[in-house]
């Protein structure tokens, strides 16, 4: 449940948006913000989001702590954030996201970076962004087919640096060299770290598409301490997967990610990749995810794809779009050294969902998962419900 903490956090919020957002209809496409006081170009280019994801869930064996029997139910804010989208001049663009953060009551930077569109070459951006990782990753949650990301736990989040990148209809590649900073996996601060990513395109309409990439990071941790951890696709949950503390010298991360769409019907996999180079040789670690699923939608409509990801998804009738999926997915351990403590581990996860989409602005998923595993400390099999309302203008 929200806090007192929480919701006078998302009052400010929403009372920051309000200005920005009441002079427009909520039927654009962008917000823009404009001043009948100043006629200034800064103040009608200046575009503002909001997003807000509210989680309702029920789950039972595995994701539960206590291992008892019965359900746990809770509710929570899983998502509320601002963007602002800020001219600077020709060719020069920025962004800024804010973060009610779901951990605790504190507000935390997302997106802070800027951008030169000047070159033909590339774009080059400079700031806190995520890093160029994996399909599902990179697809904004907002566009997202289920409530949490897929088991291959192995995708890069925000990171401080530097990125060129370019696009065509076609291809699209990004590079880029960042700091390696203490985070829930990383426990202390490293030296670099080095991802690229790169797409390829050759059907690439409104409502077709095929996609195939590859993507690979190399990470210097200089003996800070890794972890891999995983809620199993149940924010709320006790994480499934939780290993010991590994003293690395390196992470090397690697994927390889498909997908393909023909109308109302489209398909996406990815595998993943994660080897832990211990500063001990003997703590060395290697595990791998995948997953494949499948997307129908029942009306007439389809996924919107485009430079190398997924967007939104824009009913073609004002009664709204009903769409179909299913995923499974597959989360081990390949090797696991002789002085790692760990046992070896596998999970499996099946999830079918239903999303209706009333508008560009505000979707309503419900997936149910299933979820077995082996060389967990939490049992063996689970289930759970998820059930979100996500409103974003």
């Amino acid at each position: 449940m929200l806090n007192t903490k929480q919701v006078a956090l998302l009052t400010v919020t929403l009372v920051n948006c309000f200005v920005a957002l009441s002079v427009s209809a909520l039927d654009i496409d962008k917000v823009k913000v404009q001043s009948n006081i100043l006629d200034n170009t800064f103040f009608q280019e200046l575009d503002a989001g909001l997003r807000l994801n509210l989680d309702s869930n029920r789950f039972d064996g595995i994701y539960r702590e206590d291992q008892q029997d019965g359900y746990t139910y809770d509710s929570q804010l899983r998502r509320a954030r601002l963007s602002l989208k800020l001219p600077i001049a020709k060719n020069w663009s920025s962004k800024l996201q804010v973060a009610l953060n779901e951990g605790d009551d504190s507000y935390e930077i997302k997106d802070l970076y800027i951008r030169y569109k000047g070159f033909d070459v590339a774009d080059i951006k400079i700031g806190q962004s995520k890093e160029p990782f994996g399909l599902e990753n990179l697809t904004s949650s907002a566009n997202t087919l289920l409530t949490e990301r897929a088991l291959a736990v192995f995708a890069l989040g925000r990171s401080k640096g530097i990125n060129l990148s370019n696009y065509t209809s076609q291809y699209t590649w990004s590079v880029g060299a960042y700091n390696v900073e203490q985070n829930g996996k990383v426990k202390a601060d490293g030296d670099k770290a080095y991802t690229a990513r790169a797409t390829f395109s050759p059907v690439n309409t409104i409502a077709s598409y095929n996609h195939i990439g590859v993507a690979y990071s190399k990470r210097d941790l200089q003996g800070a301490e890794y972890e891999l951890k995983t809620n199993g696709g149940v924010d709320s949950a006790v994480n499934l997967v939780d290993t010991k503390n590994i003293a690395a010298d390196t992470v090397e991360k690697s994927g390889v990610e498909i997908a393909w769409g023909r109308g109302p019907l489209s398909l996406q996999g990815e595998y993943q990749r994660l080897q832990i180079n211990a500063s001990e040789a003997l703590e060395n670690a290697t595990y791998e995810g995948y997953y494949s699923q499948l997307s129908y939608f029942l009306t007439d409509d389809h996924r919107a794809y485009k430079k190398g990801r997924f967007t939104s998804v824009k009913p073609s009738s004002s009664a709204g779009a009903w769409e179909l999926i299913l995923r499974k997915g597959t989360l081990q351990s390949v090797h696991i050294g002789s002085a790692n403590k760990n046992t070896d581990i596998e999970i499996v996860s099946t999830v079918l969902g239903v999303n209706y989409y009333l508008s560009k602005r505000i979707k309503f998923m419900l997936n149910a998962i299933d979820t077995d595993a082996s060389g967990i400390d939490n049992g063996n099999s689970g289930s759970a419900l998820s059930l979100r309302a996500q409103i974003k203008l």
